[in-house]
């Protein structure tokens, strides 16, 4: 185990969560105050005195370099701690954070760059640079904190340097932070097929399944037809034809097919309010005349029910009063797509717009999707400014959340 010096002139840094001194690795402060270069052009133009200062906005990466020492309590340990100090630096393939303790309350972000040149002390100490390749950027912690906007709040920020926030949008409209205008449409997900057309189903009920992932309270759940249908045949070979009249006109249809006929109940157009439970029924009565010897008259009747329960679930079910001089077979059921004509927004909540980056996109399932399409950004990305500034909304846009990543150099 590698030795654990104390005292305030054993500082450490932390490098994607994992301390120096888990490796024995201690570091000094000889370039850890040091500023980044800011990206300025300078012009010379024949004629003119001096040189024209093209400043480009931005301030250039920086290299970071660390004096560090290690220390164990023998050859083998040496060589064991520098070996997983070295590969630990080394497995990190992108930016991560970078603290140390000179520079409390702020972090950077680093990426490791060169490999380690130890010159070692009797083999159970050395001393060595670790170079980082940094963001120029010096973040404080407490800008990583989200706070909760309230339309016409307003924001302070505390540093000399304009920050570049990532908002949490629930609703859409106008938002306006800094000065710039940041809209968000809203735009319905629209008719939803939640059911496939032409489904038959043998059961004397059975149940289709909503998303609700695309309902809102209030949306219209519509199916255009829906109908159960059953062939009776008659039970002697007497039979010489069939005559079917409806006694509840407009409800039911009825077909004749030589010795077989199919009358059926439909239910057209039928509608439903998300959120709303209801039932629609209709019932057929046929009066059946079988011409044959004897000429029997007997009535029929069927009756289809579709119920919602309010949530997520639309039960079919139906049942039939068949004469005792026929059978029956083959009980089929269709039904055409269940369409939602779903009100929420196509972009989902919460929307994301990451001013760091100008984008805005959802996590679905720990997936992020693009939300370009339904956000106006304006080019030049708005942030917010030093001092104090408010941030104002429409009130269709029922929550902000927002982390304003402070920075300084």
């Amino acid at each position: 185990m590698a030795i654990t010096p104390t005292g305030a002139i054993y500082k450490t840094l932390t490098f994607d969560g994992v301390s120096s001194a888990d490796y024995g690795v201690y570091i000094t402060g000889q370039a850890v105050y040091n500023a980044p270069q800011r990206d300025v052009e300078m012009i010379n133009i024949p004629g003119r005195n001096g040189a024209f200062e093209l400043d480009k906005g931005r301030f250039q990466n920086i290299e970071v370099t660390y004096k560090a020492g290690i220390f164990a309590k023998s050859e083998s340990e040496f060589a064991q701690t520098i070996s997983a100090f070295r590969n630990f630096l080394c497995s990190r393939l992108k930016y991560c954070q970078l603290t140390d303790d000179y520079n409390s309350g702020e972090f950077r972000m680093a990426v490791y760059k060169s490999g380690l040149e130890v010159t070692p002390a009797q083999l159970i100490a050395g001393e060595f640079d670790i170079v980082f390749e940094c963001q120029p950027q010096r973040f404080l912690f407490s800008g990583q904190n989200t706070i909760e906007i309230t339309s016409g709040d307003d924001i302070v920020n505390p540093t000399l340097f304009p920050s570049r926030p990532l908002l949490e949008v629930t609703g859409y409209g106008s938002l306006v932070l800094g000065g710039e205008t940041i809209t968000i449409h809203n735009e319905p997900i629209g008719e939803v097929v939640v059911y496939p057309s032409n489904s038959k189903n043998t059961a004397n009920a059975w149940t289709i399944k909503i998303d609700t992932e695309y309902a809102l309270s209030g949306d219209t759940i519509s199916i255009p037809s829906v109908g159960y249908g059953v062939t009776w045949k008659s039970k002697t070979s007497t039979v010489l034809s069939y005559a079917v009249s409806i006694s509840s006109p407009g409800a039911a249809e009825a077909v004749i097919d030589g010795k077989y006929f199919a009358p059926a109940v439909y239910l057209r157009n039928i509608s439903f309010n998300y959120g709303t439970p209801d039932t629609i029924t209709a019932t057929a009565t046929y009066d059946i005349t079988r011409m044959g010897i004897p000429e029997i008259t007997e009535t029929a009747t069927i009756a289809l029910s579709v119920a919602y329960n309010g949530a997520d679930e639309i039960t079919l079910s139906h049942t039939a009063n068949r004469p005792a001089n026929y059978s029956s077979s083959n009980p089929i059921r269709g039904i055409s797509d269940v369409i939602l004509d779903s009100t929420k927004s196509a972009l989902g909540n919460p929307l994301y717009i990451d001013l760091d980056i100008g984008e805005a996109y959802l996590t679905e399932n720990d997936i992020t999707i693009s939300a370009n399409n339904g956000v106006e950004i304006p080019p030049d990305l708005p942030t917010i400014p030093p001092g104090i500034s408010a941030i104002t909304y429409d009130n269709t846009i029922t929550d902000l959340k927002l982390t304003p990543r402070w920075w300084r150099i």
